[in-house]
């Protein structure tokens, strides 16, 4: 009964924090829907199967009612989407398996605009996080550490202009170019900074040009989240917001598309 009353009341305190996000009686809060739709335009990894909708039914059945229906399909990590610490660690957490309420937490956006938009492989350093922890303060334990590098929020669906080429398959894969991540950056935020995930507005937390897929080995060896293809960070304030994730709860996903978004004052 114990363990039942705490599953009750945790599922309580969930719907309590998405309903005082969503409440319209919150006066001069700004609620930021940062997720893209899935189309046949949202971007996937190029060797993924894309989305893909077809219509089953759409008009006035022989009865005279309307009906309308559609089939999908599509890999788990494309468009904006979550990924669960099994997609790059053996024994990981699916998605089915974290709490919604994991998904929720403070948002640090780190703007790097400005060296995204002279190199197009840039990582993010440890003297990146120093910077905006000296403009704002010291990073919040259980945050979610947003990488704004300009290149998806401008450009997103540009397939050339943000995976750094047009092509699809395994002849995509040396020409991508993207910036992400260091692994110095990700080992700081979880050895000093005990922080929930990281998110980025590229297709991956690693750079495009990465081939060890390390800064996803080093963060879900450590159980933590991450989020890709992120929309709208130029509307993001660097902290103060509370980020809201709710991927679709795909038994033993390793990932998932999500929707995704913030509010603030």
């Amino acid at each position: 009964m114990r363990v039942q009353t705490k599953r009750i009341l945790l599922f309580l305190a969930v719907c309590w924090l998405f309903l005082s996000a969503c409440s319209s009686q919150q006066p001069g809060r700004t609620m930021l829907d940062m997720t893209y739709p899935l189309d046949d335009a949202a971007i996937f990894w190029p060797t993924a199967k894309p989305f893909s909708l077809t219509k089953v039914a759409w008009g006035i059945t022989e009865g005279g009612w309307w009906y309308a229906s559609n089939e999908f399909s599509a890999s788990e990590h494309g468009g904006t989407h979550a990924d669960a610490p099994i997609h790059f660690g053996a024994g990981g957490r699916t998605i089915d398996q974290i709490p919604l309420a994991e998904w929720i937490g403070p948002a640090v956006k780190v703007n790097v605009t400005d060296q995204c938009s002279q190199d197009r492989d840039y990582l993010l350093t440890g003297d990146d996080l120093k910077a905006w922890e000296k403009d704002n303060g010291r990073i919040p334990a259980g945050s979610w550490v947003i990488m704004y590098t300009g290149i998806g929020t401008r450009h997103y669906p540009d397939r050339k202009m943000v995976l750094g080429t047009e092509k699809t398959g395994e002849e995509a894969i040396p020409e991508l170019s993207f910036p992400g991540f260091s692994v110095e950056s990700v080992e700081f935020l979880l050895g000093e900074r005990n922080i929930r995930g990281i998110a980025i507005d590229t297709p991956s937390i690693d750079r495009g040009k990465s081939r060890d897929f390390k800064v996803h080995q080093v963060l879900f060896a450590a159980d933590k989240l991450a989020l890709e293809n992120i929309a709208k960070l130029d509307q993001l304030p660097a902290k103060g917001a509370t980020l809201y994730v709710i991927p679709m709860f795909i038994k033993e996903g390793t990932g998932a598309p999500a929707r995704v978004f913030a509010t603030f004052n």
